[in-house]
């Protein structure tokens, strides 16, 4: 069973094309200058099809010159549903630059990378100011039309000070203060540890992926094994997530996507098929350098501060480490529970079945850039 499991998963590996870890994301930089105020608005095409059809030609590949001709229907939809104020006052993003192209994606880029965090296409705006502008609030009002679980990172910045903030459906608003606190200047280490450290404390709630892997680990086993399983993950997840945001090692997202999906269809059916698990550690270890490479992936749009790169990646892990934490910790006494009761059996393979039909779910998704999960 064993066998023959490895290598239904090794063939699925094999025939798919999968997405990147981008959980329904866009992003948002609006650069605060003494003359301007600059507004770029950041999609991948699986949103940007949700907007417009840009594929034309209907042969599952964009083109450039496709973006470039439906620009001005993705511009005129930003204005209307991403609302800027400068000093109190409701002003235009501004003057429409040309989209830009992702980098070293050729001059098509096909449907199954449409998702994928290297296939990233953005449209900046330019407004002018009279005088520095002293305060400048955005506002999204996208969420009915691209969807309610839709998340829009965002970064503020003046004069090398940067202030990050999530705009959801719950919260779809910030206002940035220039002038705020003492005189604007580059953000110490301090303060970008602990920006780094809430940012991976929120990465992992929003990652519905690795917190459905976590407890397909979680419900079989003791608490000791417990401890042995997150301690590997951890130590895993750390070593992948340095080395890809150093670049010393690049994997596709694509592929890790597809990885993130199938570890969790194993171990949901490890949990079905297997009378006793034994030393899933090792087996998580495994895992976890796939799910780190995943981690990276986040990291790519917010970029690192070069005066604490190694810090602030650490202290990005350590909030992922918090999290993760607290779901497990959160979970454990229940899912204990319940597998002392007669109904313990029932109950890790039904818990298992979910897992294993979420992680299924999602592989066939970024796969084949269906869209259909709601998450």
């Amino acid at each position: 069973m064993r066998r023959a499991l490895w290598a239904l998963l090794l063939a699925l590996w094999c025939a798919s094309s999968v997405q990147a870890h981008n959980l329904d994301t866009s992003y948002a930089r609006c650069v605060v200058s003494d003359d301007r105020v600059e507004t770029r608005i950041t999609f991948d095409i699986f949103t940007l099809m949700k907007i417009a059809d840009l594929d034309t030609n209907h042969d599952q590949r964009l083109s450039r010159s496709e973006v470039l001709a439906g620009a001005a229907q993705i511009q005129s939809f930003i204005r209307e549903h991403v609302r800027i104020e400068i000093d109190g006052q409701a002003v235009d993003l501004g003057e429409a630059q040309s989209p830009g192209w992702p980098q070293d994606v050729g001059k098509e880029i096909a449907a199954p990378d449409w998702h994928a965090a290297g296939s990233l296409i953005s449209f900046p705006f330019r407004k002018a100011t009279a005088h520095p502008a002293k305060a400048v609030a955005l506002t999204f009002t996208l969420f009915t039309e691209i969807g309610a679980r839709h998340t829009a990172l965002g970064v503020f910045e003046h004069e090398g000070k940067t202030q990050e903030v999530t705009f959801t459906e719950a919260e779809p608003d910030y206002l940035y203060d220039v002038t705020y606190g003492e005189e604007p200047r580059k953000e110490s280490v301090p303060a970008a540890l602990r920006r780094f450290l809430k940012l991976g404390i929120e990465h992992i709630f929003l990652g519905y992926d690795h917190i459905c892997f976590l407890l397909a680990l979680v419900v079989v086993g003791r608490f000791t094994d417990l401890i042995k399983i997150v301690t590997s993950f951890t130590v895993a997840h750390s070593i992948t997530l340095i080395l890809a945001a150093l670049k010393i090692v690049t994997i596709p997202s694509r592929f890790t996507e597809c990885g993130i999906a199938l570890t969790i269809i194993y171990v949901a059916a490890e949990n079905i098929f297997r009378k006793n698990i034994t030393r899933r550690w090792m087996l998580t270890f495994f895992f976890g350098l796939v799910h780190g490479f995943g981690f990276a992936n986040v990291l790519a749009e917010l970029g690192l501060p070069p005066q604490a790169t190694i810090r602030c990646l650490l202290s990005f892990n350590v909030g992922v480490e918090l999290g993760q934490l607290t779901i497990v910790l959160a979970a454990f006494p229940l899912l204990a529970l319940l597998t002392r009761s007669r109904h313990a059996v029932g109950f890790k393979m039904t818990l298992s079945a979910a897992v294993g039909l979420f992680g299924l779910g999602w592989f066939i998704e970024r796969a084949f850039n269906l869209g259909f999960m709601p998450m």
